[in-house]
């Protein structure tokens, strides 16, 4: 036998024959860090995200075919022209592109002509039914050749209609190769270049009324009493902190959004210096209002999924000298930053899990960290 045999041998000989029993060591306690939820008081204010829109946009389409010949111009860097691009102002009545309009020019000429030849032949056929009713009163005209020109002069008034209606259509189709701007606004796409084929429909460019801008956010039916139309509301912008624009609540959807259950809400902002653009992220305060029962808010950290896909955090208890950690289950209301209202399932004396809630299962026992 070996020296090392021998020496792990008579360590067992000693402990069997002393009756040492050997321990297993104890299972670490996992480490968490807990806090108390915050309630949700009356006259809290609470900041809500939102994202700036335009007050009203639009597409300006084509309603004709042909190939883009012309778009409008601005002045570029170094005294160069160029193209009129997003983030350009266009104004009521300027003409944004034109396409080729030889073809509806030649159908407006046609028209004009048929329309010339179909008042000649009117004027006419209304002399000879003049001349026909004058000498019907003296019996001198058959009767076929009075009803010839009565059908004469009709005919020709009937032409004078058509040809006068197709004029119009010709002129119509020829007004509408130049795709002109409506009303004052902003250029957020070009969709279309010199040389590009449009169909009845194409859409050229879209455009933004940016003189009043939308703040959109939502809120949940928890302070949605505390918003109605006309309510005034300050908006702040993440590039322009220190100024606050004044905003008008002019829209609230009558339901809930069937997913995130909260209520979207339009604030109108005048905007007529240009400063905020369509696109930035806006915040705005709120007060909580007064609601009934109690209400609280927690870190969205906090919140785990429970085995039914359910919402739910891990509440912690004392009992003694140890702390367990349960699976609470709680329901949802508005994240507001970077935090979530909870409308049932908790306290406001109720302590949560805030750190570790993933190395933590339902009532095991925890050490909780300063």
């Amino acid at each position: 036998m070996r020296i090392s045999e021998m020496v792990i041998c008579a360590g067992l000989s000693i402990g069997v024959l002393g009756g040492c029993e050997q321990t297993p060591p104890a299972d670490p306690i996992t480490p968490v860090k807990v806090q108390v939820v915050e309630s949700l008081s009356s006259g809290t204010a609470l900041s809500y995200s939102a994202q700036v829109t335009p007050e009203t946009s639009l597409e300006l389409a084509f309603s004709t075919d042909g190939y883009v010949v012309e778009i409008a111009g601005r002045d570029g860097v170094g005294g160069k022209s160029r193209l009129v691009q997003p983030g350009d102002t266009v104004a009521p009545g300027e003409v944004l592109a034109r396409i080729d309009d030889s073809q509806y020019r030649d159908r407006v000429t046609t028209a004009q002509a048929n329309l010339d030849a179909a008042k000649a032949a009117l004027l006419k056929g209304s002399e000879d039914w003049a001349r026909a009713q004058a000498l019907n009163a003296t019996q001198s005209i058959t009767g076929p050749d009075f009803d010839s020109a009565r059908q004469e002069f009709t005919t020709a008034q009937a032409s004078v209609s058509g040809a006068q209606a197709q004029l119009d259509e010709a002129q119509l189709k020829l007004g509408q190769t130049a795709l002109i701007v409506p009303q004052a606004a902003v250029v957020n796409k070009r969709l279309v270049e010199i040389g590009t084929l449009v169909r009845p429909g194409s859409v050229g460019f879209e455009l933004a009324d940016t003189n009043t801008v939308k703040v959109v956010f939502g809120i949940p039916d928890l302070v949605l009493t505390e918003v109605k139309v006309g309510t005034p509301l300050d908006v702040r912008v993440a590039s322009m902190p220190d100024r606050v624009f004044q905003g008008t609540v002019t829209q609230i959807a009558p339901a809930a959004d069937q997913r995130t259950r909260v209520f979207e809400v339009s604030v109108s902002v005048d905007n007529s210096d240009g400063d905020l653009r369509e696109g930035m992220v806006a915040a705005l305060d709120l007060t909580s209002g007064k609601h009934t029962g109690a209400i609280v808010m927690v870190p969205l950290d906090s919140i785990v999924r429970a085995v039914d896909g359910s919402f739910a955090v891990y509440t912690a208890e004392n009992t003694g000298n140890e702390t367990r950690v349960r699976l609470t289950p709680v329901e949802t209301g508005e994240v507001v930053g970077n935090k979530v209202i909870v409308t049932s399932g908790l306290s406001p004396d109720d302590e949560i899990v805030v750190t570790g809630t993933a190395q933590v299962s339902d009532g095991m026992i925890v050490e909780v960290l300063d």
